[in-house]
């Protein structure tokens, strides 16, 4: 007696669809806006191996203002004209040993701020780095997507389009 055949409507599609009609798909690259830090405009590679998001920055060092610990930094190139740099502070989180894609670990500066994908404005992690040799300024961990938040569509870029200035 051979198995039954159940037929079943496949209804991944029309998820699928509606992901995407919400925004909720991303591709392998995305444009970022870093709100907290006043910059418009960023890219980014998506990337679900990595757990922290990342971002390239310059001369961090921790301060302290009004009892509250922060980070110091310098965003070259971001100020939405291509050229000039941001002067950053953010809310340190913690010190964190990161392990870089090459294995090696080092420790990093991790703040907390807001970032906006599409039409989404989340509150994430990243950690600063010197990332000056790699292809993209930024790149956005599988924590800041969250399960069930976001798809990755690897074979598209840019699906979310450019972030909602608010």
């Amino acid at each position: 007696m051979s198995p039954q055949r159940l037929k079943v409507k496949p209804s991944f599609k029309s998820h699928t669809d509606a992901l995407v009609a919400g925004g909720h798909v991303l591709g392998w690259r995305e444009w970022i806006g870093l709100p907290d830090l006043d910059v418009p405009l960023i890219k980014a590679k998506v990337d679900t191996g990595a757990r922290t998001s990342s971002l390239h920055a310059l001369n961090p060092k921790q301060v302290t203002r009004d009892g509250q610990d922060y980070v110091q930094f310098v965003l070259p190139h971001y100020r939405g004209d291509g050229h000039g740099r941001i002067q950053c502070l953010a809310p340190l989180v913690e010190l964190r040993e990161i392990r870089s894609s090459n294995g090696n670990a080092e420790e990093r500066f991790i703040i907390s701020t807001h970032i906006v994908v599409g039409h989404h404005r989340l509150k994430v992690e990243v950690s600063l780095a010197n990332r000056s040799i790699m292809g993209f300024p930024m790149l956005l961990g599988r924590t800041a997507m969250k399960a069930g938040r976001f798809l990755v569509q690897p074979s598209k870029s840019y699906l979310a389009g450019k972030p909602e200035q608010s």
